[in-house]
């Protein structure tokens, strides 16, 4: 929480470090094992110890704050993805890069869960001046693990390699949200195990679905046309 001698950020390195230490309460919400449906701007604002009105004078919502924290944790997650992969004793292929991708993802619950919302919570509520920064950031970051992705098996052709790339996010999505039902679905499971069949393991799941999709992507080339 700060203290009151930030209760006025005034210059460019106060507002820098008031915007950081409203990142850092987000994900530390989240780092818990926390949702986004219940993380509210409330709540963000009197764990950063700021009125909420304060904390809109830096970020123009809560999804916008979710936005950038996104890029930032894919960012720091790209830096773990690379060097899992130098440090790799398999052989460069589609199962050393499907491992170490889901992998060093699970060990990251608040950008899976951040990415599982990206397009149906965080991308509302926002100017399209703040979509358009994080579509740019976000573009950066996909260029990343593209050229990742042809380090370790070779280029595939477009537009087969940047849909790959694409599936990977929808992969991650939808796996975390399968792994973390509510607490009256997980109930059921319990009870109910014949009805656990959409239960995962995520990492096993995000592994298998990724390698299947780049050994598609490169036996069969993709279109996109309707």
């Amino acid at each position: 929480m700060m203290g009151d001698t930030f209760a006025r950020a005034r210059s460019a390195e106060q507002r820098a470090a008031r915007r950081a230490a409203i990142l850092a309460t987000a994900r530390q919400m989240l780092a818990g094992g926390g949702r986004i449906a219940d993380l509210s701007l409330n709540e963000l604002a009197r764990q950063v110890g700021l009125a909420k009105s304060n904390v809109l004078r830096y970020f123009e919502s809560r999804e916008a704050v979710l936005l950038e924290l996104l890029s930032v944790e894919c960012g720091a997650w790209l830096d773990d993805f690379e060097a899992a992969l130098a440090a790799a004793d398999a052989p460069a292929g589609v199962e050393r890069f499907a491992d170490a991708f889901a992998r060093t993802l699970e060990t990251r619950p608040v950008l899976t869960e951040l990415m599982a919302n990206a397009g149906t919570v965080l991308e509302r509520n926002v100017s399209t001046d703040a979509v358009a920064e994080y579509k740019r950031r976000s573009f950066s970051q996909i260029a990343r693990l593209a050229a990742i992705l042809d380090g370790e098996v070779g280029v595939l052709p477009e537009p087969g390699r940047t849909a790959c790339v694409a599936s990977m996010h929808i992969i991650v999505g939808g796996a975390w949200s399968a792994t973390r039902p509510y607490p009256a679905v997980a109930a059921v499971y319990e009870r109910h195990p014949e009805l656990a069949y959409a239960r995962v393991d995520f990492r096993v799941v995000v592994r298998e679905l990724v390698a299947v999709t780049i050994t598609g992507m490169r036996t069969r080339p993709i279109s996109l046309e309707p």
